[in-house]
């Protein structure tokens, strides 16, 4: 398999930049990518991290020599192009193609999406597509990509050993050679996840067995018991449920098989069984169509005049006759409290306590007689809003609400005449069918050929009717059973629960605990698994990599201890210089994807940092040794210069040379010149 195409979108300095990549072949696998420090050749690697493995990336991003320390969130949000939201983009995205062989492969991309401020919003999106001779297929959902990753790729614990920075893993070796290949077979074998879900259940043991409430162990059995038998007499009643089920389908089938055969032979659909049937089937579609016509009829006469008149006016009508009812309830009130007024002024004016001193004139009286009924007309003036300040329709005495109830039940819509009259048009077709067939029926029914069809059909029916009744009596009886279940389920589940709390041998506090012993177990055995198989596929490695030629191999002990012996099986000192550190860790890395058991292409950064000439000799000719591995370089001109470029060249597939300008204060973008590298290079 190889990489076939990587594109980038709004990624770190890259706007937009699609680099195509050909299928290893003719010895030609190497691919050159060529920059100066800064211009984007370290941003290759962490895009297709990002892009491959997501959130995941970040877990492997260190033993890959990459930055791991500043978590997901803010690598997103930092990897924005800095004029992405100033003009107007707010995603950003990095697209894979993996070929499987020339003819198929699989397009992946992922998009992050930003705020107007260019911060990421934490929404993600992954599209996968199978592609086949160029063409894509339907888009898988994006939960399957772990799992093609896994089947068809590289995992996301195996990268490292595939995808790397060759300058930054030397210092791996600087943590000891020993932590180097723990580091190594636990990414190979998954171990830091063991060991991930051995802390988390150690973290639910402790929070489960703290306040563990006491039991009734009896209660808890009965329970299950009860529970269990109950779900065994379900799954019985949902066997007989099938049969019975099947059996009526069965039944239905025949019977719709007869049906069409006597229609064949002139006899009417349904259950039509002789010429009385088809007499009784006419009068009651005639009877269904008289009924019919009556409805459309009503509907022109009475409510059809009524649509004819505009909307507005209708409208202003109904608004109208509204507001003469509140005038009416207004004035009716008011007429309700007026002997109300007669019995308060005559109170008023035969109280003569307090006394009035001095008394009061006749004008005196007469006014205040005026003011009270001013204050009392002021009650009911204005009128309340809604009320109608012209009564026009007062010929309809207290028929207002008549009025309007019956406006409310002119509301006709098109759907209902349409409604009628398509229904009329049905039953007079049926009417005319079932003419035809009384006609052909009453010389079918001499030859006795349709009374034994309709005799099986009768023998059908009955079974019928026998059977449904019973499908039904078994689904109530499930229906009734599953709430009961259900409620013992909960019953059974709060119950459980303490006994969880309660009883830590018979509990999942002790299976995580087993498990975790398990595993505490599992993973020293682990190493001796794979150390024989890494000690052997790096001794190869390391032999055509470094300067001694006294190596007979390396050995590696259960505790990732490693030495390296000569032929006697004397111990030959590490040297600890940044040359043979680097290719320790080269010959690591090599070694953990050959025994990985994954033929996948290769993609290093600073392939040959401060090495010597000799070493980076070697370590060329170990990355063309197997002419089908893609191995995509990203370097610098002072790694592969002029003449490590003339000796490669011969298997070099594509170059691109990455060229940068700054486009405004502190942002700059790259762009990759395909088919050039550095000039110098390649005169």
């Amino acid at each position: 398999m190889w990489i076939a195409k990587i594109e980038l979108f709004n990624f770190k300095s890259y706007q937009h930049q699609i680099f195509e990549f050909p299928q290893p072949k003719g010895g030609r696998n190497i691919v050159l990518i060529g920059g100066m420090n800064g211009y984007g050749k370290t941003s290759i690697l962490e895009a297709l991290y990002l892009g491959l493995y997501g959130k995941e990336a970040v877990e492997h991003l260190g033993r890959a020599g990459l930055k791991d320390y500043i978590g997901y969130r803010k690598f997103v949000t930092q990897a924005l192009h800095g004029t992405a939201v100033r003009t107007g983009r707010f995603s950003m995205w990095v697209k894979a193609q993996i070929n499987k062989t020339p003819a198929e492969g699989w397009e992946i991309t992922r998009t992050w999406f930003f705020s107007r401020s260019g911060d990421w919003t934490g929404e993600e999106e992954v599209v996968i597509y199978p592609v086949r001779d160029g063409i894509r297929g339907h888009a898988l959902i994006a939960e399957k990509l772990p799992e093609l990753l896994d089947q068809d790729f590289i995992p996301a614990h195996v990268a490292p050993f595939f995808f790397f920075d060759g300058e930054e893993v030397k210092k791996l070796a600087d943590q000891g050679r020993s932590d180097q290949i723990k580091s190594g077979i636990e990414g190979l074998l998954g171990v830091v996840l063991l060991r991930r879900l051995k802390k988390r259940l150690e973290e639910f043991q402790t929070h489960r067995s703290s306040g563990i409430p006491a039991l009734d162990e009896q209660k808890h059995r009965e329970l299950f018991e009860a529970l269990s038998k109950h779900e065994l007499e379900y799954e019985e009643l949902e066997r007989k449920h099938r049969e019975v089920d099947e059996a009526v389908r069965s039944l239905q089938t025949q019977r719709t098989d007869l049906t069409n055969r006597m229609i064949g032979l002139g006899a009417g659909a349904g259950d039509v069984a002789s010429a009385a049937d088809i007499v009784r089937q006419q009068t009651e579609a005639e009877n269904e169509l008289r009924v019919t016509e009556d409805a459309l009829d009503e509907i022109v006469a009475t409510k059809l005049p009524f649509h004819l008149v505009g909307r507005e006016t209708l409208e202003a009508l109904s608004q109208q006759i509204r507001a003469e009812i509140s005038r009416e309830s207004w004035e009716e009130r008011r007429r309700n409290l007026e002997p109300e007024k007669s019995m308060f002024l005559n109170t008023f004016y035969k109280t003569n306590e307090p006394p009035l001193e001095p008394s009061l004139t006749g004008d005196q009286e007469a006014s205040l007689r005026a003011r009270l009924d001013t204050a009392w007309e002021s009650l009911f003036y204005p009128m309340p809003q809604g009320c109608a300040e012209t009564m026009m329709h007062d010929y309809l005495g207290s028929k207002h609400l008549t009025l309007l109830n019956a406006m409310d039940g002119l509301r006709m819509g098109a759907e209902d005449v349409l409604g009628l009259i398509a229904k009329r048009e049905a039953l007079q077709k049926r009417i005319r069918e079932l003419v035809n067939r009384y006609t052909k029926i009453e010389g079918v029914d001499r030859d006795g050929t349709l009374a034994k069809l309709q005799g099986e059909a009768a023998s059908i029916s009955a079974m019928l009717d026998q059977k449904q009744p019973e499908l039904g009596d078994l689904g109530r009886q499930m229906v009734a059973l599953k709430s009961t279940i259900d409620q013992e389920r909960a019953l059974y589940a709060r119950e459980h629960e303490r006994f969880v709390q309660a009883n830590p041998v018979k509990s999942m506090v002790a299976r995580a605990e087993r498990v975790c012993n398990l595993i505490a177990e599992l993973i020293p055995q682990m190493y001796a698994l794979k150390v024989n198989q890494l000690a052997k596929a790096m001794t190869s490695v390391y032999k055509n990599l470094a300067h001694k030629g006294q190596i007979h191999r390396v050995d590696i002990d259960e505790t990732g201890k490693t030495r390296i012996l000569a032929r006697n099986g004397q111990e030959i000192p590490f040297d600890k210089s940044a040359g043979e550190n680097q290719v320790f860790a080269t010959a690591l890395l090599a070694g953990l994807a050959e025994i990985s058991g994954i033929d996948a292409p290769m993609v290093v950064d600073t392939p040959l940092g401060r090495l010597d000439s000799t070493h980076r000799t070697n370590i060329l000719k170990y990355w063309v040794s197997n002419k089908k591995r893609q191995v995509i370089l990203l370097s610098q001109d002072k790694e592969i210069d002029q003449g490590t470029y003339a000796a490669l060249e011969a298997h070099v597939g594509k170059t691109y040379l990455l060229q940068h300008a700054e486009i405004e204060s502190g942002v700059g973008r790259t762009v990759a010149a395909e088919g050039r590298y550095f000039e110098e290079a390649t005169v």
